[in-house]
């Protein structure tokens, strides 16, 4: 089985990986995804900062995309 961090950093260094779905509580929680560009949040949360946190995910140092949310 893959680990979790065996899973991210497939995502972020095979271009051939479209997506990458996780829970928004499980997004926000130390993981960098540098290699998106888009976040889109299915399953809204009451407090608006974990959503923020799990956007954040991918909007950090390294990113040179442009960031879409949804």
């Amino acid at each position: 089985s893959i680990n979790r961090e065996e899973r991210i950093k497939n995502f972020q260094n095979n271009h051939n990986i479209n997506f990458f779905l996780i829970s928004t509580k499980a997004g926000g929680l130390g993981i960098n995804l540098t290699s998106s560009e888009n976040v889109i949040i299915y399953d809204p949360w009451w407090n608006p900062a974990v959503e923020n946190q799990a956007i954040d995910r991918i909007h950090r140092i390294g990113q040179e995309k442009k960031i879409f949310a949804y």
